[in-house]
């Protein structure tokens, strides 16, 4: 039989697992919105013309609590923006924008999928 503090420790642990997994989940998850877009966020994705803007985007765990979805491409801002008035042919501009007005639809997502 287990005790009332092992049943504590337990739960915590369960607690501390699952929210781990929905953060790597969710942080993921904005990713492939940002890089290949999503519908449930409807970002479109990144255009592609050579691929090297796609290929830039990086997700970085830079601690247990804290994750970077990030590139070095120096136009990524002006594709993002759309400043030129592109009409892109694939994917297209807002998507980092797009993923982050979505960013409680991906946790809720995410934190479904953990607790099923």
């Amino acid at each position: 039989m287990s005790s009332f503090a092992d049943d504590i420790n337990k739960f915590a642990i369960k607690v501390q697992t699952n929210s781990r997994a929905v953060f790597v989940n969710t942080a993921s998850h904005a990713y492939e919105s940002i890089v290949n877009g999503d519908t449930l966020t409807g970002a479109p994705g990144q255009p592609v013309d050579t691929g090297a803007l796609r290929a830039s985007w990086q997700l970085i765990f830079n601690s247990p609590t804290e994750a970077r979805i990030a590139t070095n491409i120096e136009y990524a801002p002006y594709v993002e923006d759309n400043v030129r008035g592109v009409k892109f042919k694939n994917h297209g501009p807002h998507s980092v924008a797009l993923t982050i007005a979505g960013m409680s639809r991906i946790v809720a997502v995410e934190a479904a999928k953990v607790n099923q």
